[in-house]
C-alpha cells in the first residue's frame, strides 16, 4: 500500500489582500471574507468565562486573547458593558480589530496584506503608534474558533476619505473643479472636511463638531427631571434610531426635548461650518457637501436649508466601510 500525502491548503486561500475596519463610537463595522458588511453596537464587556456565559450571535462577537475574554456588540450592551466612546476607540483598536481578522471560509490561518483602519486623523502620532502595534501575528479565539492571523501592513484611513472617493467615482458631486466636502456625523465627534480637486484633504479647513452624543446629552438634560435619574446617552440615541423617541421602563417620551435640542444641534453645526468656510464660500470655491454616518438622517433638514448643497448619501451608515477598499 502506497504512502499517503497530506493535502496542504493552497497558499492563496490563506491570504486576504485587504480588510476594512471601522471601530466607531456608535457602531463597529468590518467587511468579512465574503465581502459582507457587519455592523454591531460599539460596546465592550470583559467577562470571566468560568462563571459568565455569553453566546456569539450575528450582532455580537466573543474574543479570547492574551488571557482576557471579552464580548463586543449587542451582548456587551445588554450586559452593561462600556460604550466604546467612553473607553476610547483608538486605545481599544488592537482589541476591537480582532473581530475583523477572519480567515477565508474553511481556514483558521490568515495573512492580511493590508488592514485599512478608519480614524479621525492620520496625522496624530500617538494614534498611529497604537495602530502600528497591530501589525504582526495574533493568536486568539473568535466565537470559539482558534485563529492565527498575521497583519502585514496597517493603513490608516482618515474619516470621510473613503466616502469622498466613492462620491468622486460615482460622480455624486455636480462640479469637479470646486472644493467638495464630506460631513461625517459620528457619535463622539462629527467632522466636516473639504477636498481639493486632486483628492487630498484641505486640512486647514477641517471643522470638528459635536457628535450625536452631545445631542443625546442635551436631550437627557431636558428630561432628567421627568425620569428621576440621568438618561444614558446611548439609550436616548436608541430611542431616536427606533423613531419612537421613548426611554425608560414606562416608555417616557422625549419628542419635545428632541425637537428643541435637535434644532440647536443643527444650528451649531451650520454656524461652525459657515464661520470656518466663509472666505471660500464667498469666493465661490465650495461646491457640495455629502453627509454620511449613522446619524446622517438627522441632518436631512440641511438639504432644504442649503438648497441641496448639503445632501445625505444613500445608505449613509455603510458608504464609508464599503468604499474603503477603493483607497
Amino acid at each position: 500500500m502506497g504512502a499517503t500525502t497530506a493535502i496542504k491548503p493552497k497558499t492563496e486561500n490563506l491570504i486576504r489582500e485587504t480588510v476594512a475596519f471601522d471601530g466607531g463610537n456608535r457602531t463597529i463595522q468590518w467587511i468579512d471574507a465574503l465581502g459582507m458588511v457587519h455592523t454591531i453596537p460599539s460596546f465592550i464587556k470583559f467577562i470571566d468565562p468560568t462563571w459568565q456565559e455569553i453566546q456569539p450571535s450575528h450582532n455580537s462577537v466573543v474574543i479570547e486573547h492574551e488571557g482576557q475574554t471579552f464580548v463586543l456588540g449587542q451582548a456587551a450592551k445588554e450586559e452593561d458593558g462600556k460604550p466604546i466612546f467612553e473607553a476610547g476607540k483608538i486605545s481599544l483598536a488592537p482589541k476591537l480589530v480582532l473581530a475583523a481578522l477572519q480567515p477565508n471560509p474553511g481556514e483558521d490561518v490568515v495573512r492580511i496584506e493590508r488592514l485599512l483602519l478608519a480614524l479621525p486623523s492620520s496625522r496624530v502620532t500617538e494614534d498611529l503608534e497604537v495602530l502600528k502595534s497591530i501589525e504582526g501575528t495574533h493568536e486568539f479565539t473568535r466565537d470559539g474558533q482558534r485563529i492565527v492571523a498575521t497583519v502585514g501592513r496597517v493603513v490608516p484611513v482618515d474619516e470621510t476619505k473613503a466616502a469622498h472617493a466613492r462620491a468622486v467615482k460615482d460622480r455624486l458631486f455636480k462640479s469637479d473643479t470646486k472644493l467638495n466636502g464630506v460631513l461625517d456625523l459620528g457619535g463622539g465627534t462629527a467632522i466636516a472636511r473639504l477636498y481639493k480637486t486632486d483628492g487630498s484633504i484641505k486640512r486647514d479647513m477641517d471643522v470638528i463638531l459635536q457628535g450625536t452624543d452631545a445631542l443625546a446629552e442635551a436631550i437627557s438634560a431636558r428630561i432628567n427631571h421627568k425620569l428621576g435619574h440621568t438618561a444614558q446617552a446611548w439609550a436616548v440615541m436608541d430611542g431616536i434610531e427606533r423613531g419612537d423617541y421613548a426611554i425608560g421602563e414606562n416608555g417616557q417620551s422625549f419628542k419635545d426635548a428632541f425637537d428643541d435640542a435637535h434644532a440647536e444641534w443643527l444650528t451649531n453645526i451650520r454656524q461652525k461650518i459657515g464661520s470656518k468656510w466663509k472666505p471660500l464660500n464667498q469666493s465661490g470655491q465650495i461646491g457640495e457637501v455629502l453627509i454620511i454616518g449613522g446619524s446622517a438622517p438627522l441632518a436631512k433638514p440641511l438639504e432644504e436649508l442649503t438648497k441641496g448643497r448639503f445632501f445625505v448619501a444613500d445608505m449613509p451608515q455603510v458608504i464609508s466601510i464599503r468604499s474603503m477598499p477603493l483607497l
